[in-house]
């Protein structure tokens, strides 16, 4: 069975529970379905956030415990496994890097974290950046420094849109190695800030 043909039923059960009044039973998302799957996202990688907080925003509706409390204990622990399962795909997919990373991985390809890095000039910028940010005199240099990752993250998350759109895996994956040292670093300058 295709996941179309299981993303179906689980969502015309929760749309007749919300517009009919008949009863309806809570089933388990079955453990097939992706995470782009339980929110109904094409294998894309921009263009994603507004239909996915939509879609999140949905699935918190109707796995709310004030709505399943009534229910039987089994449904309520489907209820509450669904609910995790939301909460890790949303996570997942609303976070670039982490959406770029999943998405590959659907691709078949995986990112080996402790691959050893061989871009010099990004093995300087970062030594540089990381110094910069140790010797940050105060909260204004760090917020500095943190808006030149934001920028750079999304410049290479760009570049990572446009690589994995043209189906550049090697490109794509040199994108998420560098946002992955940005990331680093801006998750540095957060613990300090």
């Amino acid at each position: 069975m295709s996941e179309k043909e299981l993303l179906t039923p689980l969502s015309s059960l929760f749309l007749r529970r919300t517009l009919t009044s008949t009863p309806f039973s809570i089933n388990p998302i079955p453990q097939c379905f992706q995470s782009r799957t339980i929110f109904r996202l094409e294998r894309k990688y921009d263009s994603v956030e507004e239909q996915l907080e939509g879609n999140y925003k949905d699935w918190q509706k109707k796995l709310h415990p004030d709505l399943v409390h009534s229910k039987s204990e089994r449904e309520r622990e489907y209820a509450a496994e669904q609910s995790a399962r939301v909460i890790d795909a949303y996570r997942t997919l609303s976070k670039p890097l982490a959406r770029a990373i999943y998405i590959l991985k659907l691709e078949g390809v995986d990112i080996d974290d402790e691959e050893t890095l061989s871009d010099l000039d990004l093995l300087s910028e970062i030594m540089e950046i990381r110094e910069a940010v140790e010797e940050a005199p105060d909260s204004q240099a760090l917020n500095q420094i943190q808006s030149l990752m934001q920028e750079k993250l999304k410049q290479w998350s760009n570049s990572f849109a446009k690589a994995f759109q043209s189906r550049n895996f090697e490109e794509a994956v040199k994108a998420i190695r560098r946002m992955t040292y940005y990331e680093r670093v801006n998750e540095e300058i957060v613990k300090k800030l």
